[in-house]
């Protein structure tokens, strides 16, 4: 928190947009018998080929979770501006896509089963 009255008495600096990296990540879950070192391998791939993304340190996946209808990763990696992040993070989504495409990789969505119980006549 900042006192308002700091605002007119000290200089501020927003030291994202003064030359400091960022680390950004995004999400994805695969489907239950998927290859995870392939998904590992893919999600690195693409955000090493991004131009945006810096190669030091190296971009980096985490399997972060046994989801409910899907096993979960996090691909880690850094940019240089945070207020631009939106653009190659979507970039980086197109990219896992069509590379899970070509290796018949699925991003499931969430299924449940109904059960439907007819109540006893009497």
């Amino acid at each position: 928190m900042i006192p308002n009255h700091l605002y007119l008495t000290n200089s501020l600096y927003n030291w994202t947009q003064n030359g400091t990296t960022t680390r950004e990540s995004v999400q994805v879950g695969v489907a239950y018998g998927s290859d995870v070192q392939l998904v590992k391998k893919l999600l690195l791939e693409a955000a090493s080929s991004h131009p945006q993304v810096l190669p030091d340190p190296e971009p980096a996946v985490q399997f972060i979770n046994f989801g409910d209808s899907s096993l979960d990763f996090k691909l880690i990696f850094t940019l240089n501006d945070s207020f631009k992040a939106a653009f190659p993070k979507s970039d980086i989504r197109f990219e896992i896509d069509r590379l899970f495409r070509e290796n018949n990789i699925s991003i499931p969505f969430p299924q449940r089963d109904i059960h439907i119980i007819e109540p006893k006549k009497q």
